[in-house]
């Protein structure tokens, strides 16, 4: 049913000037001139057939009819405030800012994303990939994934994602330069692929050729996907897994050479400052981790690849 109703403008006027109880204030709330506001008022009691105020000189107070029907035009206005404010949250993107260490947010998290997003549509990714707390200054970041003795660094970790497990990979066609079957006496003098550092190398040899300084040798990435690149070129052996190097694995890129594997490390998130009570801080990270446990069911850790014969 079409409903008569007085125009919006004066109604406007009028909870501003019952508000106030004064013309001027009114108009300087609404933005407006003073006669502005008089004429508003002035058609709302043309329109009403009443007095809303008594003019005593250059004060104006309520009449019993304005002073009725103040309570009233206040709730509908607060009501359509609430709606208007309803309609925008439903159409608002919430937005988080995760940074990831930059082989997990290239090679598992981006991919990804995409299931996130199917099941979010209300909230947008912000996705950088970050190394160390440097990279990090000056940005807003929400949640933080990265390797759990690295992300100490930065924040408390409120949740381990998946394990790592390496074994030792390269190349078909690095594999056709090296003699006979590969045996652990070969480490000692095959190329070595190192991501950032030369610690995992160090660990391997002092499990299986504690003797041996060879992993004091070979070439250093500051990346770990250059890293993974340059082992899937032939470049040497590289400390592979089944989860970051999953592509070269399936494809026949990178083989593995021995059959025992090692962990690692495990990837881990952390929230910032107080943001763990963002709605959408909480939608990703249980999203995240119901992911990550599922990548754990769907791999079986640790690996018991057999090496090529």
């Amino acid at each position: 049913m079409k409903r008569k109703l007085p125009p919006l403008a004066a109604l406007r006027a009028f909870e501003a000037a019952s508000r106030t109880e004064s013309f001027a204030e009114a108009a300087r709330d609404l933005g407006v001139t003073h006669s502005a506001v008089s004429q508003q008022i002035r058609a709302l009691e043309d329109w009403l057939q009443v007095k809303l105020f008594e003019r005593h000189g250059n004060r104006v107070v309520l009449s019993n009819k304005g002073a009725s029907l103040r309570p009233r035009v206040n709730d509908a206005f607060e009501i359509l405030a609430e709606a208007c404010e309803f309609v925008q949250r439903s159409t608002r993107k919430l937005r988080i800012n995760v940074s990831a260490e930059p082989a997990f947010a290239s090679r598992w998290l981006r991919p990804r994303l995409s299931d996130f997003r199917d099941q979010h549509p209300e909230i947008e990714i912000r996705l950088v990939s970050g190394w160390d707390q440097k990279s990090l200054q000056g940005t807003d970041i929400d949640v933080i994934i990265h390797f759990e003795e690295r992300l100490k660094e930065f924040v408390h970790i409120s949740d381990r994602l998946f394990p790592i497990y390496g074994y030792p990979a390269c190349s078909p066609d690095f594999l056709k330069r090296v003699p006979g079957v590969v045996r652990l006496s070969d480490f000692n003098h095959l190329p070595l692929i190192h991501d950032n550092s030369r610690l995992l190398w160090r660990r391997w040899f002092n499990e299986h050729l504690p003797d041996s300084t060879a992993w004091r040798t070979g070439y250093v990435y500051s990346d770990l996907s250059l890293a993974i690149d340059a082992a899937a070129d032939g470049e040497g052996v590289f400390l592979a897994d089944d989860i970051l190097c999953a592509n070269e694995i399936s494809q026949g890129n990178l083989v593995r050479l021995l059959p025992d594997d090692m962990l690692c490390t495990w990837y881990c998130a952390g929230v910032t400052g107080d943001h763990s009570a963002n709605s959408a801080v909480k939608a990703f990270l249980d999203w995240l981790i119901s992911f990550s446990k599922n990548q754990q069911n769907a791999e079986s850790l640790p690996s018991k690849k057999s090496p090529p014969e």
